[in-house]
């Protein structure tokens, strides 16, 4: 690994409940080259460069990373993301149809609602943790509507007693490694969006056009 601190990547944590070596083969599936590190019963991953190996609109390495979906057995993943301006938390729990959850917080706003997206709650998260973080310091951080977003994601990552700080901040740390991602995953991928995109396309323009003929034809 270089010595000097990586610039342009971005600011974004995973924290995974498996070995390296089963992360690095995930990893090796997916779509961005990724540096991981060891810490005890977490691995940690954030990305190695800004744009994943995918294609456009599927390239920015950190919102790829932070929506990849985990394997069962990989579970829980927590997600600490610098996104827009804003901090992003995710909880992959363990379970079979326990889906990804998030917790957005904004500068000036503190927690803002993600209609789309399931919403993740500061019991979730300290649950999720392990030991025994002090969910009630947790919740102040995130109701406060002062600071930034990498300092708060940060914040919340030490009051949670997990590693993994320098990964987060530097994009560094000791002992870490790079994965990256095999050819064959990406081609694939793209190919399946670049099908999706084209049979969208297609049906837009089929029933859109019988949508407006049958307006046009109305009395």
């Amino acid at each position: 690994m270089a010595d000097d601190v990586r610039t342009g990547a971005g600011h974004g944590l995973l924290l995974v409940r498996r070995p390296p070596t089963s992360v690095g083969r995930w990893l090796r599936t997916g779509l961005v080259a990724s540096t991981m590190a060891p810490f005890g019963g977490w691995t940690g991953v954030t990305v190695a460069e800004h744009t994943a190996r995918s294609a456009a609109p599927y390239d920015v390495a950190l919102e790829v990373l932070a929506a990849r979906p985990a394997p069962r057995g990989s579970r829980p993943v927590l997600g600490f993301f610098a996104l827009h301006g804003k901090a992003t938390l995710s909880l992959q729990a363990p379970g079979l149809r326990a889906s990804q959850r998030w917790l957005v917080w904004q500068p000036g706003a503190g927690v803002v609602e993600t209609p789309s997206l399931p919403r993740l709650g500061v019991p979730a998260l300290v649950a999720a943790a392990g030991g025994r973080p002090d969910a009630a310091a947790v919740a102040a951080v995130l109701r406060s509507v002062e600071g930034d977003p990498l300092d708060v994601l940060v914040t919340v990552l030490g009051l949670l007693g997990l590693p993994g700080r320098d990964l987060l901040v530097r994009g560094d740390c000791a002992g870490a490694s790079d994965v990256e991602p095999g050819g064959r995953g990406v081609q694939l991928f793209d190919r399946l969006m670049a099908d999706e995109a084209q049979h969208r396309a297609e049906w837009e323009a089929a029933w859109g056009g019988a949508t407006q003929r049958s307006r046009d034809e109305a009395p």
